[in-house]
């Protein structure tokens, strides 16, 4: 059996999830979406009485933890909530395939999250976009064509940000970003520490915007509603 945990946006694990991986064989966490995930590792280890073995990108893609849930209990905590990945998404399907049971523990995660915190409205969010961290010989421009076309259908856009091979700097982000007028920064979502800041591109550059992780939207025209509730974060 396979199941499923989402650690939410900050690591605050539900108590489903807290006896789900009380009754595993064997729990492990990926960290590589969430690298601040691995400083909250201890704490759950000791809320669960097991030991929880940190495995890369390469196993989860693997068939690692499928051969493992042919005759094993086994857990993997992952970021947010754990269907809203592309990869956990096909550990499910290769699950159902091979008639391995599955169980999913759903959280909170960022697509939700990063709107009401900034209190803009969900439903004004188009295409979400990902900002990948600088490479030599490669530079992608689908996701500013991506908030480009959002803003042509006056939607706002969420940017994700590369963790690897390190988690990508906000700054970095807007410099990639400057074509565009304003932006809100999210930095630690849902810890006792976040901060949100919002403002013009060229002025968030000269500002102090919090630690990684960090989550970004580019807002379209704003509601009044919206306009009156992110003065509470103008830089």
């Amino acid at each position: 059996m396979l199941v499923l945990v989402g650690s939410g946006i900050n690591g605050d694990l539900t108590l489903q999830g807290m006896e789900e991986m009380k009754k595993c064989d064997t729990v492990y966490a990926e960290i590589y979406t969430n690298p601040p995930l691995k400083e909250k590792l201890a704490d759950i280890e000791s809320r669960i009485g097991k030991k929880i073995s940190e495995i890369g990108r390469d196993k989860v893609e693997s068939d690692f933890l499928i051969t493992e849930a042919v005759d094993g209990r086994i857990a993997l905590i992952s970021s947010g909530d754990p269907l809203i990945a592309t990869t956990h998404v096909i550990l499910v399907t290769e699950c159902r395939r091979k008639n391995i049971p599955v169980k999913i523990i759903h959280n909170s995660s960022v697509y939700t999250a990063a709107p009401a915190k900034s209190g803009l409205q969900i439903y004004r969010f188009g295409k979400t976009v990902s900002l990948v961290n600088p490479r030599e010989n490669y530079k992608p421009t689908s996701s500013l064509e991506g908030i480009r076309q959002n803003l042509k259908m006056d939607m706002h856009t969420m940017v994700l940000l590369d963790t690897e091979p390190e988690p990508m700097d906000a700054k970095t982000a807007l410099k990639m970003l400057e074509e565009f007028k304003h932006a809100v920064v999210l930095s630690k979502l849902g810890e006792s520490d976040e901060q949100i800041t919002y403002g013009e591109i060229r002025e968030l550059l000269s500002k102090e915007l919090g630690e990684p992780p960090f989550t970004l939207i580019i807002p379209a025209r704003l509601h009044d509603v919206e306009e009156e509730y992110l003065e509470w974060y103008k830089c």
